[in-house]
């Protein structure tokens, strides 16, 4: 299991599209092997920023959704909610 990392600058006063637009998106990534594990809306440090993180099957279920027809519909929504997103595919470490 990898988990990939969404660190996301949205668009200011777009926080709120950007729930609705998630909520929307969680059950179609899900299909695609995306399970949200949380997503975080920060309150200190860099305004209008959101960390999603999603558990996946293996790395390269992030090219082959961001290649899919599911997602390049929702394209012209999310440039409007979203200005930056920087995903990072990570590793649990075997701790505990």
């Amino acid at each position: 299991m990898v988990y990939v990392q969404a660190s996301i600058k949205l668009r200011p006063g777009k926080l709120q599209d950007f729930v609705a637009l998630l909520n929307e998106l969680a059950p179609v990534l899900a299909r695609h092997g995306w399970k949200l594990q949380g997503s975080y809306a920060s309150v200190i440090g860099r305004v209008n920023t959101v960390t999603d993180l999603w558990e996946v099957t293996d790395p390269n279920a992030v090219g082959a959704l961001m290649g899919s027809a599911d997602l390049q519909k929702y394209g012209p929504r999310i440039a409007e909610i979203i200005e930056d997103e920087v995903l990072t595919v990570m590793t649990r470490l075997p701790i505990g």
